[in-house]
């Protein structure tokens, strides 16, 4: 069995594995350029959350290992992927026939970025070396000469590097980065929802003038204005309807932990490994299953009880893969409805919708208890729009306690 069939079989006990253990069971074991053990690691570190590649780095780091800086610079390509960079892998070994960069990070429509990784405490680096790399992909229009350098590297004391490049002449084309300080990047950028906040993040990798520092706290504003926009998407359709803008929130801890169990439990029933990639955006490693999670509170309203804001955004983002779902949860029931794109949007005439001038539409979706049928507790979904109700009996998960 391959590395990621090892893991969709048993999950749970990988939790356990050191990061070399994880090399032994890819392919042969030995991590070499084009190898089945390589294409076996780097499919098993899309399936794995961010906690779980934090880990990896600092084991590389703090416990080196035979092959242990291929396998940071596996797990750092891999973090250019969850901040939605076009990642490149580059060579673990140069030669003489290949440009021999660690990766390419790419945008849409942007300058790319040239990554080196270095692990270890002493950074013999030629900086001479690495612009030769870029002069040659700007020559095979591999890249445009917007290209800049990111030296990603592993430990903090990283003054004689940082020194070098302020003064050779790739002062405005190269920068540093701590792996620490990647792994909070995508820490951040989970926990965001908006383009803008994303775009952003990214582009404090790039070469900028920090003399004024605009840029960099428009990040912060907008990071915290995204947070807490998230949160009140939660409830907004609640506030509308109700009127009342003092509605208690729920805590975003118990919100996240029940956004947890929902995937945890549409993982089990798709037998799929679907991670984090935005606040509530989820998908598997190839992007072929996709699912939107939000959760309500259960409010003062006796036929109706949940309700929910269904934005366009989300829709858009489910719409990209082959099997995708829309996922309701209830902060005091122990089940989520996960209920697939298409089901969705045939309702989505039924209900009703909020036009707003900052472009941040949503329809309004309200689960109600079947106080008339034979199980009271039974939820189905109510048309706000129409009066309609739709069994969701088929798309109901269990969560765990």
């Amino acid at each position: 069995m391959s590395l990621i069939q090892l893991f969709k079989a048993n999950p749970e006990s990988f939790e356990k594995y050191l990061a070399r253990q994880i090399v032994a069971f890819a392919g042969d074991g030995n991590l070499k350029d084009n190898s089945e053990c390589s294409s076996q690691l780097r499919a098993y570190l899309k399936a794995i959350d961010r906690n779980r590649l934090d880990r990896y780095a600092r084991e590389c780091l703090e416990q080196p290992f035979p092959g242990n800086g291929f396998f940071l610079q596996d797990v750092v390509n891999e973090l250019g992927r969850r901040l939605e960079f076009d990642v490149e892998n580059g060579r673990y070994r140069g030669t003489s026939n290949a440009v021999g960069f660690d990766g390419i990070w790419r945008i849409p429509n942007g300058p790319a970025i040239l990554v080196e990784v270095k692990a270890t405490d002493t950074y013999n680096v030629s900086l001479e070396t690495v612009a030769k790399y870029r002069q040659k992909l700007i020559s095979t229009e591999e890249i445009d000469d917007e290209f800049s350098i990111l030296f990603v590297v592993g430990r903090k004391d990283t003054g004689a590097l940082e020194a070098q490049i302020r003064g050779s002449r790739y002062a405005w084309d190269m920068r540093v980065v701590g792996v620490d300080s990647l792994i909070k990047l995508v820490a951040v950028k989970e926990k965001s929802s908006e383009d803008q906040t994303v775009n952003q993040i990214r582009e404090l990798l790039r070469p900028v003038e920090y003399t004024r520092i605009d840029r960099i706290l428009d990040v912060v504003f907008n990071a915290t204005i995204d947070a807490v926009s998230d949160e009140q998407n939660e409830s907004v359709s609640a506030i509308e309807e109700d009127g009342d803008s003092t509605i208690a929130r729920t805590p975003q801890e118990t919100i996240e932990d029940i956004r947890g169990k929902a995937i945890d439990a549409l993982n089990a029933k798709l037998r799929s490994n679907l991670v984090r990639r935005r606040k509530a955006l989820f998908e598997d490693r190839d992007g072929d299953i996709r699912a939107c999670v939000t959760i309500s509170k259960r409010y003062d309203d006796k036929l109706q009880p949940y309700w929910y804001a269904y934005h366009p955004k989300w829709d858009h983002f489910l719409s990209g893969s082959s099997k995708a779902y829309m996922v309701f949860c209830c902060v005091d029931r122990l089940e989520a409805f996960a209920i697939p794109l298409d089901y969705m949007r045939k309702i989505l005439p039924s209900l009703n919708r909020t036009l707003r001038p900052d472009n941040m539409d949503y329809w309004h979706v309200k689960l109600a208890e079947d106080l008339k049928g034979e199980d009271p507790k039974k939820l189905l979904l109510f048309a706000s729009k129409t009066g309609e109700r739709f069994d969701l009996s088929d798309f109901r998960i269990e969560l765990a306690p």
